[in-house]
């Protein structure tokens, strides 16, 4: 028998909801947010019972769903805004699961990569000078905590550019909007812990990817053991790994003699050794060279002095050292 027309208003009324608060921990943004885009570009909520906050609807979640993935993509609040209201954002569609809503991806819907990367602009969050909407758009991620939409940019933006392309033009300007703040505030060590496990994250699965398909003599990668500084070493070997170079990552504050012994057990065409903080002596890298048979040895990152000698190799950038190393065993 059909509904009865009070039976089908009784169905609506009982619709779920949510609340400011509630929106606000899904989305991973503060109540004062959702309440400036209500103000400002009209994304509030349009569920009202007499007597009783309003309270927000799954088509209203939805639009606060892409506008945040629009901002953190680098579009502006306004038009993002725009776009979510029009329903032009077509990558995310909802499906009811029991639950208010899920949002599940339904296809691509980016901001053109040359935009992106190509008009530059100040950040409001960060000491940003001349930063490119890509930028800004993963900064206000970064300081809202988002690992999850920070992993997302970076994978998609790594399509497009290749690892040495992410790391020049996106990741070294945050990290360095990052620390900069701290050094003038105190403030914003968890936003770059945050920002860091991301980049690392999405770097080692970026190495992992097809490791079965290379064949060329295995590099070594490691810093000393008083260098904490590592990322830089690990986007060289996510960059060798996507031409088809079998990298070993020993990592952080690897004392010498156990980068020795490995270097005998795997026998790698060339070891690069990473330092980024000045004061390190390269003649205990010239001992590596007298092992059977002889790699190349790279001295990587700016903390190495100039003039290595000893028959070593300086590689002050990312980009240096992996063409180094690519010529050395392709």
């Amino acid at each position: 028998m059909a509904n009865r027309p009070e039976d089908a208003q009784g169905e609506s009324q009982t619709a779920p909801t949510l609340t400011v608060a509630a929106v606000a921990r899904r989305l991973g943004v503060a109540p004062a947010t959702l309440r400036t885009w209500a103000r400002r570009y009209g994304l509030g909520p349009s569920a009202h019972t007499a007597g009783a906050h309003r309270r927000y609807s799954a088509e209203d979640l939805g639009r606060l769903v892409v506008m945040r993935r629009l901002t953190h993509e680098g579009v502006s609040p306004s038009d993002a805004a725009r776009m979510a209201l029009a329903g032009e954002a077509v990558g995310v569609a909802p499906a009811r699961t029991g639950r208010v809503i899920d949002l599940v991806p339904t296809g691509p819907a980016e901001p053109a990569v040359d935009r992106e990367l190509s008009r530059s602009g100040g950040g409001r969050v960060l000491p940003l000078p001349d930063a490119t909407p890509a930028v800004r758009g993963l900064a206000r991620a970064a300081m809202a905590l988002d690992s999850g939409a920070l992993t997302e940019s970076f994978q998609r933006y790594l399509s497009r550019l290749g690892v040495v392309g992410v790391w020049e033009r996106l990741m070294v300007p945050l990290l360095r909007g990052v620390g900069e703040r701290w050094a003038s505030t105190g403030e914003g060590v968890e936003v770059e812990h945050l920002l860091s496990e991301s980049i690392l994250g999405v770097l080692h699965a970026h190495t992992a990817r097809d490791r079965e398909n290379r064949r060329t003599a295995p590099v070594l990668l490691a810093c000393l053991d008083n260098e904490q500084h590592g990322l830089p070493l690990h986007v060289v070997a996510a960059a060798l790994a996507e031409r088809g170079v079998d990298v070993r990552m020993l990592g952080t504050r690897t004392p010498l003699s156990a980068l020795e012994a490995a270097v005998r057990r795997c026998g790698p065409a060339v070891v690069i050794v990473w330092a980024t903080v000045p004061g390190l002596s390269v003649d205990a890298l010239s001992r590596l060279r007298g092992i059977r048979p002889s790699p190349l040895v790279l001295a990587g990152g700016p903390g190495w002095p100039a003039g290595a000698g000893g028959g070593l190799s300086r590689q002050v950038t990312v980009q240096q050292a992996v063409d180094a190393t690519l010529t050395a065993v392709l």
